[in-house]
């Protein structure tokens, strides 16, 4: 699977499986992706995703902007969901 997003292919899945919604290969992981997933689960998610594995907070990031944009139902919610981003940048950040 392939989003649009990406500057180079593969960024998006990377984020995606850094933040456990995908497995390694691709395939659907986190049972709330795509059905219940939220913008505030993602921000939960960012954070500990990026506590893990810090040399991929870039495609963390870019996952999570997908999520936020796929799964908002208006711009409020995206720019909430950026302001939590923000923070779990803010709190890994050495």
């Amino acid at each position: 699977m392939s989003f649009s997003f990406d500057t180079y292919q593969g960024a998006t899945e990377i984020g995606l499986a850094s933040l456990g919604c995908f497995s390694t290969d691709g395939k659907p992981h986190c049972p709330k992706f795509n059905k219940s997933c939220s913008n505030k689960c993602a921000s939960k998610c960012m954070l500990k995703a990026m506590t893990d594995f810090p040399e991929a907070k870039t495609e963390i990031l870019l996952a999570g902007v997908v999520i936020a944009s796929t799964f908002a139902s208006d711009m409020t919610e995206v720019h909430l969901a950026l302001s939590g981003f923000e923070r779990a940048i803010q709190a890994t950040c050495i």
